[in-house]
């Protein structure tokens, strides 16, 4: 009994507890999942070619429209990662504005309405002070409930003067009647009229000392030089940004205004990152350094548009790709037409819609995607080491086979020479010989090109990375650096000898009459100012038995195994002229970005020769009409003085006529 009342205790213990949490319902409920965080990703337009820089900025905005539609990606704007600085001090501006918003709209409701119009006041100013091209709205409705605040406060003409304004700058402003009386709603409608029936004016916006994406009160205008039409008479507030550049916002009414844009510290970084990509825009050189764009802007993935083309109405031709920025796996890849100009907005639509859609599947193993023009830079370095082991092994085989020539030699000489044996040593002497010149030879020629593609990687920098360079040749044949690479090509050929040269060179010989042995001599030097491998390859001909051998291919390669000699001469050739055609190619780039950069600065400088001629004549203008004005002004003051003098004269009845 006591054992059954102690276990009946304990569990009454055990379970009341539990039986009086509210908690523990009888059914399941469902349990909320965090999510993943959307992956950060800013876009990058890249022009290929002078001629699309204004069209790969606007191309860029509408891409971030994209991004930004998806829902899938978070937007980072690149101007913005990489002005950071700016970035904050503008979003303190703008949480400063969005607080005193709040504030105000507390003392609105409970009445004060002094601190109200204070606070609504200081968040206008705010706003104003922050990323205009996001929160002009706000900017608009810290105004209209300032005008609220004042038609509470019984300051009714001030009130109607700040709607004036507001309506100036943003006819489509709201205005609530839950703030606003009848009388002062019908007032709002009547000056929205106004506005709306005023909008003629023209505004033209410049940028130095690149083109930058305009935004006139918060809305996308462009890329300047751009010129808007159908604007109010009133101050607009312009905004201007560009990767790499800071910020800069002004107001302006119609006319021409020009604004300048200051570099940003990572504007070196920037424009180092762009060239690398415009030289290699097929290889891996690219991805590499869209990495590290995507390191500096402290994002996961970036969304590149690479444009070409943009001449007249002619489509331009953009590849885009959007990678991680951890390992450059590819997760969207596309190449086409683009529509240019105000096309643009709708025909780029389905070709950005595929870059942010979906995302590429990784290959077996979790390795990444990449498009390259040619991916065979590894393999290239390989084949470069595998000649070179090849090249030293057939050196060592060489000299292997030359001992034992001479070893056979001195056998021959201290054999009797009608013997059987020493006909024996002979022959297999010259054979070693043979064997040992080809060695010699092919090994030298084998480590030489070995050493070119392991290290040299066609000129650009030693790393398998610019092996696919010859692979772009002819993708890049439309634009104008290949032309000048092929006339680099032939300039070099053209001073020596041409490649059918063979002729004038025996044509030239007879002059000094030669002895009949300086026929070879010729063919033995033709080779020698192409390359530093041919003079190693004549080291062995000194020897008696390999020299006969070495001549007799000059003019008829009787013997197939002294035909391999020369035969590995003219590869050598192309080492030295593909070096100078890339130092070519890298010269004439360089000279055509001098070349661009002084037009730059030459038609920077015209416009700021006209712009100072315009104001110049403006002001001039401004002071003739100043003086007419004050003229005016004069005369009409003095006609009014003489019409006062004239009043103050008694006048003369005719009582006084007649007494006088």
């Amino acid at each position: 009994m006591h054992a059954a009342l102690s276990g009946w205790l304990v569990g009454m213990l055990a379970v009341g507890p539990a039986a009086a949490q509210t908690s523990l319902p009888l059914r399941l409920t469902p349990r909320a999942v965090p999510t993943a965080a959307p992956s950060s990703v800013t876009v990058v337009a890249i022009p290929l070619d002078a001629a699309s820089r204004t069209e790969a900025a606007r191309l860029a905005y509408w891409a971030e429209q994209s991004v930004a539609r998806s829902g899938r990606l978070e937007l980072v704007r690149l101007s913005e990662a990489l002005d950071a600085k700016g970035k904050a001090a503008r979003e303190a501006k703008a949480a400063e504005g969005a607080e005193s918003m709040k504030e105000g709209q507390r003392a609105y409701d409970e009445l004060d309405t002094q601190k109200a119009l204070q606070q609504f006041e200081a968040a206008a100013r705010a706003f104003e002070a922050s990323d205009m091209s996001r929160n002009f709205g706000e900017l608009s409705r810290a105004r209209v409930m300032k005008a609220a605040s004042q038609v509470a406060n019984g300051e009714n003409a001030a009130a109607q003067l700040e709607i004036r304004a507001v309506l100036a700058v943003d006819p489509r402003a709201q205005f609530s009647p839950n703030f606003f009386p009848p009388d002062e709603m019908a007032f709002v409608e009547k000056e929205r009229k106004a506005a709306l029936a005023g909008s003629s004016g023209t505004l033209m916006v410049r940028t130095e000392p690149v083109p930058a994406q305009v935004y006139v009160d918060g809305h996308f205008k462009g890329v300047s030089p751009v010129e808007l039409k159908g604007l109010t008479a009133a101050d607009h507030f312009v905004t201007v940004m560009a990767p790499g550049y800071a910020m800069e916002q002004s107001r302006a009414r119609e006319g021409d205004t020009a604004l300048t844009l200051p570099p940003s510290e990572s504007v070196r970084n920037l424009q180092s990152i762009s060239d690398r990509v415009t030289r290699k825009s097929e290889e891996l050189e690219r991805d590499v350094a869209l990495r590290e764009l995507g390191t500096l802007a402290g994002v996961s993935q970036v969304l590149a548009l690479l444009v070409r083309g943009g001449t007249g109405t002619a489509p331009l031709q953009v590849t885009g790709l959007r990678l991680e920025v951890s390992d450059g796996h590819n997760l969207a890849y596309a190449v086409g037409a683009v529509p240019s100009g105000e096309a643009m907005a709708t025909g780029s639509d389905a070709f950005l819609s595929s870059l942010v859609g979906t995302d590429t599947t990784r290959l077996a193993g979790n390795k990444p995607v990449t498009h390259f023009a040619s991916e065979g830079g590894a393999n290239r370095k390989t084949m470069g080491y595998v000649m070179m082991a090849t090249g030293v092994a057939l050196l060592a085989g060489g000299i292997y086979f030359g001992m034992e020539a001479s070893s056979k030699e001195d056998d021959f000489r201290r054999a009797p020479q009608t013997s059987a044996r020493a006909k024996d040593f002979r022959d297999t002497g010259k054979t070693y010989a043979l064997v040992a010149d080809i060695g010699l030879v092919t090994g030298l020629v084998s480590a030489g090109l070995g050493s070119y593609f392991a290290f040299s990687g066609g000129g650009g920098g030693g790393s398998s990375k610019s092996t696919p360079a010859p692979a772009p040749a002819p993708r890049r044949s439309r634009s104008t650096p290949p032309p000048a690479k092929t006339e680099s090509q032939k300039d070099p050929l053209a001073m020596p000898p041409p490649p059918k040269g063979t002729k004038p060179m025996n044509d030239a010989l007879p002059m000094p009459p030669p002895p009949p042995a300086s026929k070879t001599t010729p063919a033995a030097a033709t080779p020698a100012p192409a390359s530093k491998t041919t003079p190693a390859a004549t080291t062995p001909a000194p020897a008696p038995k390999a020299t006969p051998a070495a001549a007799t291919p000059a003019p008829a390669s009787k013997t197939p195994p002294a035909a391999a000699t020369p035969a590995p001469a003219p590869e050598p050739v192309v080492v030295p002229a593909k070096a100078v055609d890339t130092r070519r190619s890298r010269e004439d780039d360089a000279a055509q970005r001098e070349e661009e950069l002084r037009k730059r600065r030459e038609e920077v400088e015209r416009q700021r020769r006209e712009l100072d001629e315009r104001r110049k004549k403006e002001e001039a203008e401004a002071n003739a009409k100043r003086q007419r004005e004050e003229e005016d002004k004069r005369k009409r003051e003095d006609d009014s003085k003489r019409k006062d003098e004239e009043k103050k004269r008694p006048s003369l009845d005719e009582d006084d006529l007649r007494n006088y």
